[in-house]
C-alpha cells in the first residue's frame, strides 16, 4: 500500500512539473519558437498568431513571443523615420495596416505597435496603444522639437497591471541608409528586405529589455525616456 501511494505520488510529481514547464517557457525557449517560425504560416494575421502561441497557456508567454517574432522579423524603417530626425520621405508616408506590416516587413514605430497590439486582440489578451516621445533622459525637448521624438509602443493587461512593450526598442533589423536618404533608395532597401523575406524568413536578433520594461528603471538602466502623452 505504502508503496502503490509513493508511485502515484511521484507520478503526481512528474506529471504535474511536465505541465507546469510546458505552461510556463524560459525567455530563451520562447525566443527559439519564435525565431524558428516556418514562413508558411507567416503570410497570414491569424495564422501566425495561433503558431505562435498553440504551445503556450500563459498570457504573459504569449505576450513574449509574439514580441519575439516582431523584434526578430520587422525591420525598422530608417528612411522614413531617422533617430531624431524626421525625414523628408516621411511626409508623404502612409501608415501600413498590420497586414501591410507583415507582408512588407519593414515599418516605423506606430506600425510596429498597431501589429502587436492587433497581434494581442486575436491572442485574446488585452491591452492598447501607448503615443507619446522618447529620447535621451538628460535630454529637454520643447515646442515643434518634440515632433522628431514622437513614439508609439504599447501594454498589455497581466494579473491586473500593465506591462509594457516596445517592440521598436527591441527589433534588431533596420533598412540602415548609409548615404542619403531618397526615394530611389528607399525603394532599393524595401525591395532588398521583400527579396530576402520571399521564400526564407529573414531573422534578426534582438533586445529583450524593452519587454515588461518600467519608465523609471529605463531612466537609470538605459539613460533613455518613455513619456506618455
Amino acid at each position: 500500500m505504502r508503496v502503490s501511494t509513493f508511485l502515484f505520488a511521484l507520478l503526481l510529481f512528474v506529471f504535474g512539473a511536465g505541465v507546469c514547464n510546458a505552461t510556463h517557457y524560459s525567455s530563451s525557449r520562447i525566443k527559439r519558437y519564435a525565431t524558428s517560425t516556418p514562413r508558411k504560416v507567416e503570410n497570414n494575421l491569424n495564422s501566425l498568431t495561433r503558431y505562435l502561441v498553440a504551445p503556450l497557456d500563459d498570457d504573459y508567454d504569449k505576450a513574449k513571443i509574439i514580441a519575439y517574432w516582431i523584434a526578430s522579423h520587422i525591420n525598422y524603417d530608417e528612411y522614413l523615420y531617422n533617430g531624431s530626425e524626421v525625414t523628408k520621405l516621411m511626409a508623404s508616408h502612409s501608415l501600413q495596416s498590420p497586414e501591410q506590416l507583415l507582408e512588407s516587413r519593414v515599418g516605423i514605430c506606430s506600425e510596429f505597435a498597431m501589429l502587436f497590439d492587433q497581434m494581442c486582440k486575436i491572442a485574446g489578451i488585452r491591452g492598447n496603444i501607448v503615443r507619446g516621445y522618447a529620447y535621451p533622459a538628460k535630454q529637454k525637448i520643447r515646442g515643434k522639437e518634440k515632433r522628431n521624438y514622437a513614439h508609439a509602443w504599447n501594454y498589455f493587461f497581466y494579473d491586473g497591471e500593465k506591462i509594457y512593450v516596445d517592440t521598436t526598442f527591441m527589433a534588431g533589423g533596420t533598412t540602415s541608409p548609409t548615404w542619403r536618404a531618397s526615394e530611389v533608395s528607399h525603394k532599393r532597401a524595401l525591395h532588398k528586405v521583400q527579396r530576402d523575406n520571399k521564400y526564407k524568413s529573414m531573422v534578426n536578433d534582438f533586445d529583450d529589455y524593452y519587454f515588461n520594461f518600467s519608465y523609471r528603471n529605463e531612466i537609470k538602466e538605459m539613460n533613455y525616456k518613455h513619456v506618455e502623452k
